[in-house]
């Protein structure tokens, strides 16, 4: 370390950051914002067009740990790499769709490569480089998302009312190739050894994993255990219902905005709301890490729910501004709070076991949010019932996690 004026996995942070940035938000935030073009021009319904999206994550939950597995052994700079390459690729032949079962054929290779190029990779290789300060470089990697929806939403829009939804799948596929494909093979490394180099805080780790284990009282069932008692299918309750207010709201505000008020406001507001998004990430840590975990997961759904109450009210355009902004405060609970939450009831040594039957529940919200939303608009023409059942959706979710939380503390150790 001695021979960098700056840690080294910083730059990795960075490029993680390039990541999220170009290849989460079109899948995440912005592959809506194709919704009312693409089902014109094809004659088919929006829940026609988001059972592709709906594909596309559901990969996630029979794949995932098959992906984190080989790229914690394999090369993952050729894996990452390659699937980069077919991930563009596959974006790219949206563009070619006659109809949806054309759409539904690239979502599933898209699915897979997005996999292997964003989340896992990202996560595995912030862990490798930092013990000390783990939170912050993942907070910040993660904040790419916000990034990436406050720049891309106005160009997506732009290129939409100029080019036309085949041409703006190309052009955004080439701009995510030509960002991503260097910054995985020039600047992204797997480990810190592979340079020479040790993780950040790694000659404090045995006195960090101390604080932790003291500050954090874990369940001392195991997982196997656990599943018998309601504090660990609560905490699956709560995973499965932020899935689908995550992927409803993300898929099905920018549809409903543009139907209200237009695709120039509906860029507006993406734009502030993921801008928002990326001081929201970092400012739910700080509750969490100041107040605990009760407190920042109270805050994180209290301004998600808040969201869809002004939903209701988006005829009047100023409370859309006020929804972007608690929206923005509140969406990290997508991101942040579910590793926290699963931490917090299991401690350390179970988390990786714990975490991945979590996002396994996470993933079938995902894939179901944006469907269940679209399927409501479609039988009643209007997106306010749905609203109201997100709203609702969202406190379940808080009260879950809570109960979960409670609950648990009953088998803690000693």
């Amino acid at each position: 370390m001695k021979n960098h004026k700056v840690f080294y996995g910083w730059w990795v942070v960075l490029g993680c950051v390039l990541i999220t940035t170009t290849i989460v938000p079109p899948i995440m935030s912005l592959s809506n914002k194709f919704l009312i073009q693409v089902t014109t021009d094809m004659n088919i319904s929006r829940s026609a067009f988001t059972l592709a999206n709906t594909i596309l994550q559901g990969l996630g939950i029979f794949i995932s740990p098959f992906v984190s597995k080989k790229l914690a052994n394999g090369n993952m700079k050729q894996i990452q790499s390659i699937s980069i390459i077919g991930f563009v690729l596959s974006y790219a032949s949206y563009s070619l769709a006659q109809n949806a079962i054309h759409l539904y054929i690239s979502a599933f290779f898209i699915g897979i490569f997005y996999l292997n190029s964003t989340i896992i990779p990202v996560s595995i290789m912030v862990t490798n480089w930092f013990v000390k300060k783990r939170g912050l470089a993942m907070s910040l990697a993660m904040a790419g998302i916000g990034v990436g929806g406050t720049i891309f939403s106005p160009i997506v829009t732009m290129l939409l009312n100029n080019y036309g939804w085949r041409r703006t799948y190309q052009i955004m596929a080439l701009i995510i190739l030509v960002i991503a494909l260097p910054t995985s093979l020039f600047l992204l490394k797997k480990r810190p050894e592979d340079m020479g180099l040790k993780a950040y805080g790694a000659d404090e780790q045995n006195l960090s994993v101390k604080k932790v284990n003291k500050a954090i009282p874990s369940v001392a069932l195991s997982i196997s255990q656990s599943k018998v008692h309601i504090f660990f299918w609560l905490m699956l309750v709560g995973m499965l219902a932020n899935g689908l207010i995550n992927s409803g709201a993300l898929g099905q505000f920018p549809p409903a905005m543009e139907e209200l008020h237009g695709a120039a406001l509906q860029a507006t507001i993406i734009s502030i709301y993921s801008m928002v998004g990326i001081f929201g990430k970092l400012f739910l840590g700080w509750v969490n890490d100041k107040f605990g975990i009760l407190v920042s997961t109270t805050f994180g759904c209290t301004m998600f729910a808040l969201a869809f109450v002004f939903m209701l009210l988006g005829q009047n355009p100023n409370m859309l501004y006020l929804m972007a902004i608690v929206f923005g405060l509140g969406n990290a609970i997508g991101t942040v709070t579910p590793p926290l939450i699963t931490s917090a009831i299991f401690g350390t040594e179970k988390y990786g076991e714990a975490y991945g039957i979590a996002n396994s529940a996470t993933q079938i919200g995902l894939s179901l949010g944006s469907l269940m939303v679209a399927g409501i608009y479609d039988i009643n023409h209007s997106y306010q019932a749905a609203w109201l059942l997100l709203f609702a959706l969202t406190v379940v979710t808080l009260i879950s996690w809570i109960g979960s939380f409670a609950l648990s503390r009953r088998f803690c150790e000693k």
